[in-house]
């Protein structure tokens, strides 16, 4: 019979400490040495060494049996504190979150860097990365009407219209009362929704090569008749080694680009504008004549360079690098692309020239690197955790200085270098939203972009690019409003 049965038979209240003598007999041949010990056939100094080792032990088996009604062997030590911290760690579970942006570049390589470093720090979230590039509209198109978008993704300036009712609300998240007043309304609603983490905000002209304008004496075009001048000149001058412009358009949206720069101060910016008809469906598409026509004198006059339909993106920003181009319409980030090339590069940043007479120049915003939630998402708090990692100031300042663009993140500075005294001297030119975001509905970007490249390609005429945009314009709008 075991100590603590012989002891606490009984129920705790009844339980006894017997004699020391009685202890001793009770260990019977756990403890056989004691009965020599008594009988004194052990020297003093081993009697008290090991009367003392037996008391213990005895006194730990009664203290833990008289402490509870069970029975010993249902009694557990209490866990620690490592222990249960241990216990906590081994039973955390590895969740993977999928993540796609529509960045490319360098800006692309920022966020992945980024990601990789949330990893270390949240070893049991594994993120699966993607950046596809010019497929990236078309795949999330896919993916909205399959239910089954990324846990976490960029809403590439369609955060409320075209996402928003899959994207999670991330109002109860700690980073939303940083957030900078200037960008907040592009991503958040009436009812205070909050649809995305605005990493950085947009604010998109024409990025210049200052060596070339010097070169061939160029003011910085105000107009788009000024703009076309400079560029009859920097064609003739140069003997056609300088492309006025460089379009990466075998990469499809540099296309797009254009088209979504000039629309606005041809249709909307001026005081007499087609805006209301653009919204209400009874714009005379005849009047895209003019504008299809534009855009094609560029590659008629040689203001473009040669290899349009098969130059990428990259290539744009290492023509501007090495001073084969004088103008890009993109925004300040290419210019940062273009220092990887040439980090001498003396570049420069200007306002969209304006069309109409009595217009004045603009620029085109709103959001440019962002992050949603899948309401969906199966790992839900994992996404949110990623997405917070991103709004850290530090973390907000590397994105925004990848595109030399003010921060959303309240705190996250952006030195832009050379490119703050653009900034500065612009600040109070109007920031007005992407032509294709506000009058033009969803899918009509891909309709814009391929028909430019037909263009160019000799495919269609400029009539038939305007009964194009005329048809899709009209199928689009009127799957949108059943």
């Amino acid at each position: 019979m075991s100590i603590q049965v012989e002891l606490c038979r009984k129920s705790q209240s009844e339980c006894r400490y017997p004699s020391l003598k009685t202890l001793l007999l009770m260990l019977g041949y756990e403890c056989k040495q004691l009965q020599n010990i008594f009988e004194g056939k052990r020297k003093m100094k081993s009697i008290k060494f090991q009367a003392t080792l037996c008391v213990l032990i005895a006194a730990v088996g009664i203290l833990s049996a008289c402490g509870s009604n069970k029975p010993a062997a249902d009694i557990k030590p209490a866990a620690t504190t490592e222990t249960k911290q241990e216990d906590k760690k081994d039973t955390a579970k590895p969740v993977t979150i999928s993540v796609a942006t529509n960045a490319i570049g360098e800006q692309a390589k920022v966020l992945q860097t980024i990601a990789d470093n949330f990893t270390k720090e949240n070893p049991t979230i594994k993120v699966e990365f993607s950046a596809p590039g010019k497929d990236y509209e078309n795949i999330m198109k896919v993916k909205m009407a399959s239910n089954d978008l990324p846990d976490v993704f960029s809403t590439h300036g369609w955060a409320k219209i075209r996402y928003g009712q899959y994207l999670a609300d991330l109002k109860d998240q700690a980073w939303v009362g940083a957030l900078d007043d200037v960008i907040k309304p592009a991503v958040t609603d009436d009812k205070g929704k909050v649809y995305v983490l605005p990493m950085d905000q947009d604010k998109s002209g024409i990025a210049y090569n200052a060596d070339v304008l010097e070169k061939y004496n160029i003011a910085v075009p105000k107009t788009y008749d000024q703009m076309m001048q400079a560029a009859e000149t920097i064609k003739t001058k140069s003997g056609g080694t300088v492309a006025p412009f460089h379009m990466g358009g075998s990469d499809n949206w540099p296309v797009g680009q254009y088209f979504d720069y000039f629309a606005t101060p041809l249709y909307a910016s001026a005081a007499t504008n087609n805006s209301a008809q653009l919204l209400d469906g009874t714009f005379d598409w005849n009047n895209w004549d003019k504008f299809a026509q534009m855009f094609a004198d560029l590659y008629k006059k040689g203001y473009l360079n040669k290899d349009v339909l098969t130059a990428k993106y990259s290539d744009d920003a290492k023509a501007l690098a090495e001073g084969k181009t004088a103008f890009l319409f993109y925004g300040a980030y290419v210019i940062e692309e273009a220092k990887k090339v040439n980090p001498q590069l003396k570049a420069g940043f200007m306002p969209i020239p304006s069309i109409v007479e009595g217009d004045s120049p603009t620029f085109v915003g709103g959001e440019k690197t962002t992050w949603g939630v899948s309401k969906d998402s199966k790992n839900i708090e994992a996404a949110k955790k990623f997405v917070a990692f991103y709004a850290k100031p530090e973390n907000a300042q590397l994105v925004a200085v990848s595109n030399a663009l003010p921060s959303g993140i309240k705190g996250a500075k952006v030195d832009a270098g050379d490119l703050s005294k653009y900034y500065e001297q612009y600040k109070d030119v109007r920031v007005l939203p992407y032509f294709d975001r506000v009058f033009l509905p969803n899918g009509m970007w891909d309709v814009m972009c391929k028909n430019g490249q037909d263009i160019i390609a000799g495919g269609i005429t400029a009539k038939q690019f305007s009964e194009n945009m005329k048809k899709e314009y009209t199928r689009l709008r009127a799957t949108v409003t059943k």
